[in-house]
């Protein structure tokens, strides 16, 4: 009888696999946000872009729908919507009734609010319509993250340990200390341009993510990453914020179609150079060094150039390149690079923390650490193409001496090129 059963059981599992198998439960619902987050960014068909090493765009539009029958969302005005140098609040919500979001000049006049208005608890979106650029002067923006976008206020790239002239020269962030080593774009100074490397002024809870060169995070001012990995919050290099006040939208598919009204908010970056690429630094001469024999000139060292990249281990380059620009290029062309961007309540971090352990810097992330999330999280990945400069240096890459034998660098030989045309390489 035993028998029997078994081998009606093994015919109805061939028959229906259910009866083997536990039913899989359904994945989980993607979760829902009041913001929808887009990157606009350079795609190849659904392939990977091939980009410059600076100048190429990302446009990161954020959708708001405003349903007619709901509270919220909605923008909280006095008395007027937001104009360009102006602040703008999107409220999604006001747990204690009293609308009191940290807005400029705000007045809560809520009889919920009582006589001594409690202190903000709305979940919002704080953004000014505005343009920023490295070094020149800005009137508009979120006071405490203008100066968080001060260079001494660490938003102006890591700073490590120079190498220079067979001897480590210690360094002092943040004091334009001219014993250190800085990565990273330009970033305007002491000026208050609302620019640098930390969260932005103008959108005050974006968070882009690039855990590459000075998008990680460094145990300043050595060239170590931090534990956990962290990233660098680069919202800071958005150039302008704007917006439209409302916009209706037909559903797509058949009738009868319902509109619906939103806002859209745009923020635009032009990617400067020396952000979205890794650091290096690069010992050409490893071992003892070689001269000629006639004229005594030094001409190499014995062994294989060494290399040490984002902080990582120091390792064996892939090929000997003699300078660390020309490394960096080779480095530059041979990656795949990884934009990611999100949206959190508030004020978004000047840097967060793989508190997941995953190893990667994302919205999971921020959640994790106590933020709430505006937005679902949108990335873009794409290939750059750097361009051909033989100076021994720069390009998020300095010669340094990684095998203790005081010397780093060997003669380099610039040869010059010819003008022609040409177009990208696939």
């Amino acid at each position: 009888m035993r028998t029997n059963c078994l081998r009606f059981f093994i015919a109805a599992a061939l028959i229906n696999p259910a009866v083997a198998l536990a039913k899989q439960p359904p994945p989980d619902p993607e979760p829902e946000f009041p913001v929808s987050l887009h990157i606009d960014a350079p795609s190849s068909n659904g392939g990977l872009a091939l980009l410059s090493n600076s100048g190429w765009p990302i446009t990161i539009k954020m959708n708001i729908e405003l349903p007619e029958e709901e509270e919220f969302p909605a923008y909280a005005i006095q008395p007027n919507f937001p104009v360009r140098g102006d602040w703008g609040f999107i409220i999604f919500d006001d747990p204690d009734g009293c609308l009191n979001p940290p807005a400029p000049g705000w007045i809560a006049l809520s009889d919920a609010c009582g006589s001594a208005p409690p202190p903000s608890d709305e979940i919002y979106l704080e953004f000014w319509p505005d343009v920023d650029m490295a070094g020149a002067e800005d009137f508009a923006g979120n006071d405490d993250r203008q100066v968080d976008l001060m260079d001494s206020n660490s938003s102006g790239g890591p700073e490590f340990d120079k190498w220079f002239e067979g001897a480590v020269l210690p360094c002092t962030p943040d004091t334009n200390d001219s014993d250190c080593e800085q990565f990273g774009p330009g970033t305007g100074g002491e000026t208050l341009d609302g620019f640098g490397l930390a969260a932005d002024d103008d959108l005050t809870g974006l968070v882009v993510i690039a855990q590459f060169g000075v998008g990680n995070t460094y145990n300043e001012p050595d060239f170590l990453l931090t534990s956990p990995v962290g990233a660098t919050n680069l919202a800071g290099l958005t150039n302008s914020i704007s917006y439209d006040l409302s916009d209706l939208e037909k559903s797509k598919g058949r009738p009868p179609r319902t509109v619906s009204e939103f806002s859209r908010i745009w923020a635009h970056i032009n990617m400067p150079a020396n952000v979205v690429r890794n650091i290096i630094q690069y010992d050409a001469c490893v071992g003892e060094q070689v001269f000629d024999d006639e004229t005594g000139e030094l001409i190499g060292c014995t062994g294989d150039d060494l290399w040490r990249v984002d902080g990582g281990p120091v390792e064996t380059a892939p090929q000997q390149f003699t300078r660390p620009d020309s490394a960096s290029k080779y480095l530059l062309e041979a990656s795949v690079f990884e934009v990611r961007a999100f949206l959190v309540s508030g004020q978004a971090p000047n840097e967060l923390f793989d508190e997941n352990g995953d190893g990667v810097v994302d919205s999971a992330d921020a959640e994790a650490a106590g933020y709430t999330l505006l937005s679902n999280e949108d990335s873009f990945e794409f290939l750059q193409l750097d361009q051909e400069i033989c100076f021994g240096g720069g390009q998020n890459a300095v010669v340094y001496d990684l095998d203790g034998n005081g010397f780093a660098t060997v003669p380099i030989v610039c040869g010059p090129g010819p003008g022609n045309l040409g177009r990208p390489p696939r």
